[in-house]
C-alpha cells in the first residue's frame, strides 16, 4: 500500500475580490432602481395624461351640449321669464388690445371644442394695426346655446370708447358691421331685444405687455372706462392672460393681481391660457382644459347676469302696473329695508352701509330682489353670523304670506 493511499483530498479554496464584486452588485442594483423609477414616472405620466384627456373630453361634451341654464340649473330661473334666451343663446364678447393674443384665444377655443381642427378661423394680425374694426361671431355653427363675439379693433382708449362699448354691449351693432366710435349706432331699436346683447365680457391681456407689467400699469388706467361701464350694470368680467411662457413662475401671482385690478375681474375669474400656436398641429389637453374653463366660467357669469336683468325687467313691469297703488314690502328699497332693520335692532346705519353699497353694485335695489338673490349673494358679503341671522329673519318677516 503506498503512502498516498487513503489520504484525503484537500479542499479547493477560491479567492474573491470583494471590492470588485460588491461594486458590480451595487451598479446592477442602482441600474435596476433607476429603471424602476423611470417606469414609475412613465406610468404616472401616462395616468396624468389619461386623466387630463378624460377631463378635456368631459368638459368638451358639456360645452357642446350646453343649453341655456345648464350651469345654474332650471330652478335658478324659476321666477323669471327666459323664453327669449332659448332662441339664440348667450353671446360672450371678447375684448383685447392688439397683440394680446385674442385671435389666438378664439382659435384655441375652436380647437378645444373641435379636436379635428388643425387651425382656427380667426385671422391673427401680424402687423401693428387691427385692420377692419368690425364685430365677428365664432362657434355660432355649433348646435349649442352660446357663441363668441370678437370686438376686433376696439381698444383705442379714446374719448368715444364709452359710446362704442354701449353700442356693442346693447346689440346695436350686428356681426359684420363696423364698430362706430364717434356716434351712436343707427340700429337703436335692437337695444330692446335682450338676446342680441352681450351677456358676458372676456378681456384678453398679454402677460408680457408693458402696459400691464410696467411701473405705470397703463392698462389699469386705460380700462377704467370699461370697468365703469360694467360695474353699475352688474357685468362681471372674465380675464384671460396669454403668453404665460413669457413670465417666470415667481411672477405669476403678481401678474394675476395686476390683470385682475386692470379689468375689475375677481381673482377666480382670472385665468392663464397657453394658446395654440398657428404651427402647432398636435393636440394639447392642458390647453384645451384651460380654454374650456374660461368658457364655462363665462357661461356662469352670463347666466347670473341674465337672471338679474330679467328680475329688474320684471320688477319694472310690476312697478309700472302698480304706480297708483301704495308701495308694499317687496317694493321697498334696500336702503329702507336696512334702515328699518337698523332701527329695530339698534344697529348704527353706518355699519350696514357697506352691505347696501355692495348690493347696489350687483343691481339688487329692492327688498324683493334681495330676497330672490339672498342665497347666492350672502356669501359675497362681509357679515357676522348675528347680522346674517338678523337679515334672514327680517326677510322672512317681510315676505310672510306674500306670494312671490
Amino acid at each position: 500500500m503506498s503512502g498516498n493511499s487513503g489520504s484525503k483530498e484537500e479542499p479547493k479554496v477560491t479567492y474573491v475580490h470583494k471590492y470588485i464584486d460588491v461594486t458590480k452588485d451595487k451598479i446592477r442594483e442602482a441600474a435596476a432602481q433607476k429603471r424602476r423609477e423611470h417606469e414609475k414616472q412613465e406610468r404616472e405620466k401616462d395616468e396624468h395624461l389619461r386623466q387630463l384627456q378624460l377631463d378635456a373630453d368631459t368638459k368638451r361634451i358639456k360645452l357642446l351640449d350646453y343649453r341655456f341654464g345648464d350651469v345654474h340649473g332650471p330652478r335658478y330661473f324659476s321666477k323669471v321669464d327666459i323664453g327669449d334666451m332659448k332662441e339664440g343663446g348667450l353671446r360672450l364678447g371678447l375684448f383685447g388690445p392688439t397683440g394680446s393674443g385674442k385671435s389666438s384665444f378664439i382659435n384655441t377655443c375652436e380647437r378645444a371644442l373641435e379636436p379635428g381642427l388643425r387651425k382656427g378661423t380667426a385671422d391673427i394680425q401680424t402687423g401693428g394695426g387691427e385692420g377692419t374694426i368690425a364685430l365677428q361671431e365664432f362657434l355660432d355653427h355649433l348646435d349649442n346655446d352660446f357663441r363668441l363675439v370678437d370686438t376686433r379693433g376696439f381698444f383705442q382708449h379714446g374719448a368715444d370708447e364709452f359710446m362704442a362699448l354701449t353700442n356693442i354691449v346693447f346689440g346695436r351693432i350686428k356681426p359684420g358691421e363696423e364698430i362706430k366710435f364717434e356716434k351712436e349706432a343707427d340700429n337703436k331699436d335692437s337695444e330692446d331685444y335682450f338676446p342680441n346683447w352681450l351677456h358676458a365680457i372676456i378681456i384678453v391681456l398679454s402677460a408680457a405687455d408693458p402696459r400691464l407689467q410696467g411701473p405705470r400699469q397703463t392698462h389699469r388706467e386705460n380700462l377704467n372706462v370699461v370697468r365703469e361701464f360694467m360695474r353699475p350694470r352688474g357685468i362681471a368680467p372674465i380675464t384671460v392672460i396669454t403668453h404665460h411662457d413669457k413670465i417666470s413662475k415667481s411672477q405669476e401671482e403678481d401678474t394675476l393681481a395686476k390683470a385682475s385690478a386692470a379689468t375689475g375681474s375677481a381673482r377666480d375669474h382670472t385665468f392663464f391660457v397657453t394658446n395654440y400656436h398657428v404651427d402647432k398641429k398636435e393636440r394639447d389637453y392642458s390647453t384645451d382644459v384651460e380654454a374650456m374653463k374660461v368658457m364655462r366660467s363665462a357661461l356662469n357669469v352670463a347666466e347670473r347676469y341674465v337672471k338679474i336683468y330679467k328680475q329688474q325687467e320684471q320688477y319694472k313691469k310690476e312697478e309700472d302696473a302698480g304706480k297708483n297703488q301704495p308701495v308694499t314690502g317687496p317694493q321697498e328699497t334696500v336702503e329702507d329695508f336696512f334702515r328699518r332693520l337698523s332701527t329695530k335692532k339698534h344697529i348704527p346705519l353706518d355699519r350696514v352701509q357697506p352691505i347696501i353699497d355692495k348690493l347696489k353694485k350687483e343691481d339688487i335695489t329692492t327688498s324683493k330682489s334681495l330676497s330672490d338673490n339672498w342665497a347666492e349673494i350672502q356669501g359675497e358679503l362681509s357679515l357676522s353670523e348675528r347680522m346674517r341671522g338678523y337679515i334672514d329673519n327680517e326677510l322672512a318677516d317681510t315676505f310672510k304670506g306674500v306670494n312671490l
